[in-house]
């Protein structure tokens, strides 16, 4: 599992990705894996309020899966 600030520079790494999608979908893939709402990938990109979420936002948002 990871931990919240790692989760945050995932983010990070998935916003500033360009090039192969097989390397975004699974930097992507690794981020779902680790929080508890697996559709939170989506908030990366995009916000129902029209302002980008920060890193992070996005994680607190998600909520880091707690280790077992």
């Amino acid at each position: 599992m990871m931990s919240e600030e790692e989760l945050i520079q995932l983010v990070q790494r998935i916003r500033g990705a360009s090039g192969c999608m097989v390397d975004l979908d699974g930097l992507l893939g690794k981020f779902e894996a680790n929080v508890q709402d697996s559709t939170a990938s989506q908030w990366i990109f995009e916000s129902s309020t029209g302002r980008l979420m920060t890193p992070e936002e996005v994680v607190r948002k998600a909520g880091v899966k707690p280790k077992p």
